[in-house]
């Protein structure tokens, strides 16, 4: 395969032509069905999976796949690289909006998704996958990706993706020390923007790029500045680990207590979390989660209640804000619009929240037996993804943090979770009348 790409004229000026150098040139010749590129930040990873995979698709007609966790978040990440850097301008690739692919001249498609339509990935086949920022996937996601590669218009099926470090006993990184996936570890000098491949020194750009990475701390610094794969620091939920809080999956007896919590989102995702719990051992098990943006409060409703089928729930639960009036539009709260289209009754979750975080502590303590609280492999993907991602407020060491960098955590499911266990521990008391049976 090629090692130099020409990615054309813009602004009536000729490109230089893209070149790979240390991993991500690996990465170009490497026919190994799975390949991870990680490093730090700024070592261009996505830029090399991108080319690969143009260069692929401008000769073979191929069917790939430029995937994410979620779609949305594609639009501002690969695909603005991807248009911007990798596609020649102008270009014969076109992208259709209805089929969300790209189209090549050479009979090539490029699907566009996000695993929150998993459906839609599962039931294609593929030639090459490109994961962008996997370890935002779950190893099912992987396993699922990896079943598709069975198109066979390649002499080799590929999936391929690129992470900065996560902590060392992310199933990726094991996947990698198991030899199942192979891992190319890209350096900052691996990025012609940064490091003058002539010269070996840093670029005017790349100055200014690595002092900003410099100026980082902590965990931070070692994971997007040195490209180590290290746990965070300040982590809330110290207690948390995922080969003693995940298990198997199996079918949830129809006699055990079921309740859903909700915590309510729109531009931010809503999540909502279904719960049972063994009578006999009385340990708890999360088994479902719903989990999306820019569902409006009636489809929200209607997700839930689709789900959850013939399943009697004794509970409810939802985010206390949920039950606030919206008068000034004169519009009924989220929580009438919920129970309108079916679920109902409804209660308020315990809306404290420090004695509401001490009881997912608690729920999730192992220290002499096993935890009172599981989550069924695969159920649960954004919950066991964001749960260890939460870190501890600096100024209030008995709270969680809302933002991080003066970003905000992604604190959705944990908050669901939090609704979920309280009204376990104190069954809220409804506005209609329900009998609750805790067994």
């Amino acid at each position: 395969m090629p090692t130099k790409v020409i990615s054309g004229v813009r602004g009536g000026i000729e490109e230089q032509a893209y070149e790979p150098f240390g991993a991500a040139r690996e990465l170009f010749v490497t026919k190994r069905r799975e390949v991870l590129l990680a490093g730090p930040a700024g070592t261009g990873k996505s830029r090399a999976c991108l080319e690969k995979l143009n260069l692929i698709a401008m000769q073979k007609p191929i069917r790939a796949a430029m995937v994410r966790k979620t779609r949305k978040s594609l639009t501002q990440s690969a695909m603005a690289t991807f248009e911007t850097k990798v596609l020649p301008n102008p270009s014969a690739v076109k992208f259709h909006e209805g089929d969300q692919e790209y189209r090549y001249p050479s009979g090539a498609r490029v699907m566009v998704a996000g695993l929150d339509d998993s459906e839609k990935i599962g039931s294609t086949e593929f030639d090459v996958v490109y994961v962008q920022e996997a370890t935002e996937l779950e190893e099912d996601d992987w396993g699922m990706l990896l079943r598709g590669l069975r198109n066979n218009v390649l002499s080799y099926q590929q999936l391929m993706a690129d992470c900065n470090p996560s902590s060392p006993d992310h199933w990726l990184k094991q996947r990698c020390d198991r030899g199942e996936c192979q891992l190319l570890e890209s350096v900052h000098g691996d990025n012609p923007q940064l490091v003058d491949p002539v010269t070996g020194s840093y670029t005017e750009f790349g100055r200014g790029y690595m002092s900003t990475l410099d100026s980082l701390s902590g965990y931070l610094y070692r994971r997007l500045r040195l490209g180590e794969w290290v746990a965070a620091e300040g982590m809330y939920f110290t207690e948390w680990e995922p080969r003693v809080h995940v298990c198997e999956p199996f079918a949830i007896p129809e006699e055990w207590p079921k309740w859903v919590a909700v915590d309510y989102g729109f531009a931010a995702p809503f999540c909502a979390l279904w719960l049972a719990r063994d009578p006999e051992t009385r340990r708890m098990y999360v088994y479902r989660e719903s989990y999306a943006a820019g569902l409006r409060d009636e489809q929200q409703a209607e997700l839930i209640v689709q789900r959850t089928g013939d399943e009697q729930l004794v509970l409810r639960v939802l985010d206390q804000s949920m039950f606030n009036p919206r008068t000034e539009q004169q519009r009924p709260s989220i929580a009438a619009v919920y129970a309108a289209h079916g679920v109902r009754p409804v209660v308020p979750a315990m809306s404290t929240r420090k004695q509401g975080w001490a009881i997912v502590r608690r729920a999730l303590a192992h220290d002499a037996s096993q935890p009172r609280l599981q989550v069924l492999r695969g159920a649960a993907p954004n919950l066991v993804r964001t749960l260890p991602a939460m870190v501890v407020d600096p100024l209030d060491p008995e709270d969680l943090a809302d933002k991080v960098r003066s970003q905000k955590t992604e604190d959705h499911a944990v908050d669901a979770l939090r609704y979920g266990l309280c009204a376990e521990a104190q069954p809220p008391r409804p506005s209609q009348p329900v009998e609750i049976r805790w067994g």
